[in-house]
């Protein structure tokens, strides 16, 4: 639905807080409409057929009046949505700070009220108003004590402060994504949220399980590759196999450790701004998938996550946490002619010089 248009605001009568007797009813009734509106949830915008239902008014004539009464004691705000007039409700506060505003004053206000949550310039309030510097520099910091407008820092133009309605958030284009405050990012923010979020994939990807599931321990490591030396080297007896360090110490069985799981949901990005928007740890501040995405990309950079597709995530284990890897221990793991190595041919595992380093055996010649 398209946005409505703001209606301009009719001038305070001279004579509006002396109320002729024969008006008293319409000002009675024009409080029962206004109190009629009020049960509506917050931000409704009444059309005419709206305020005819409610059968406060007698007929159309009088339901203008009631309408023009409570339009000109500000409690309603005039506007236009497709070329029809409609109206919006006004708390009773800010409808008496505004009859007390000299016109001047109300003429800057309703611009800024037509600006909504974007906000506008006072340099272009200065052209829309035709009023010199000085007046519009007097006037809103006058609105500013009254507590009707608020002035921001634009993120996109540092140098320009904004104006809008006190009651309103800027928008992102003015106030920066929700990992900004005032134009500045917000580390402890970032922080606390980079926090809420690898819980979140860690609960998703992996278990903890005991220090000892699955584990190769040290002496099991150490027979073993004693074993395989013995069979390499032709040694009949292990005894004569040559001591091999430990390449992992002694586990605690009393701790724990994660492994990821064998069937994880990984987390996207899209599911992970709509879970960080549903525990509103932002304050009020909408996450869009753009936003997440940053701050995904960020703790990937830290090492807390890694990407597993395009859009999805999943915890990076601890280094201590990592199961043992013989592929990755053996020299073929990172071999920089892995691809070239075969049965037959200049490179193969008897003539490595890698495997042999590693084995301490001598390699073949080529």
């Amino acid at each position: 639905m398209a946005s409505a248009s703001t209606a301009p605001l009719e001038p305070v009568s001279k004579a509006e807080d002396a109320v002729a007797p024969a008006a008293e009813d319409i000002t009675s009734r024009a409080d029962m409409l206004y109190e009629e509106c009020a049960k509506r949830p917050e931000g409704t915008t009444f059309f005419q057929r709206d305020l005819t239902s409610m059968q406060i008014a007698r007929d159309l004539n009088e339901l203008l009046n009631l309408v023009g009464d409570l339009s000109n004691r500000h409690l309603l705000k005039p506007l236009q949505f497709e070329g029809e007039p409609c109206w919006k409700l006004r708390p009773k506060d800010i409808a008496e700070k505004l009859r007390r505003l000299v016109p001047d004053e109300r003429l800057l206000y309703q611009h800024i009220d037509n600006a909504h949550t974007e906000g506008v310039w006072s340099k272009a309030l200065r052209a829309k108003t035709n009023l010199a510097q000085p007046t519009v520099t007097k006037y809103l910091k006058s609105l500013e004590s009254k507590d009707l407008i608020q002035a921001v820092m634009s993120v996109k133009t540092p140098n320009r402060k904004m104006y809008l309605l006190k009651h309103l958030k800027p928008s992102e284009d003015v106030a920066g994504g929700p990992w900004q405050n005032e134009g500045d990012f917000d580390s402890a923010l970032i922080e606390v949220a980079a926090k809420v979020i690898g819980n979140k994939v860690q609960e998703e990807t992996c278990i903890r399980v005991s220090g000892t599931w699955n584990n190769y321990a040290s002496s099991d490591r150490q027979a073993a590759i004693a074993h395989k030396k013995a069979q390499v080297k032709g040694v009949p007896d292990i005894e004569e196999a040559l001591p091999v360090q430990p390449y992992h110490p002694p586990v605690d069985p009393s701790a724990s450790r994660l492994v990821h799981r064998s069937n994880p949901f990984y987390p996207t990005t899209l599911g992970l701004a709509k879970y960080l928007n549903s525990i509103q740890l932002l304050r009020g501040k909408t996450v869009r998938e753009s936003d997440m995405e940053q701050l995904l990309e960020m703790m990937v950079l830290e090492g807390t996550l890694e990407k597993v597709t395009a859009t999805a995530y999943r915890t990076v284990l601890p280094i201590s946490d990592q199961k043992y890897n013989g592929f990755v221990d053996a020299p073929c793991g990172n071999c920089p002619v892995f691809d070239l190595c075969s049965d037959e041919g200049p490179i193969t595992a008897r003539t490595c010089a890698y495997f042999a380093e590693w084995l301490d055996t001598t390699s073949e010649e080529p």
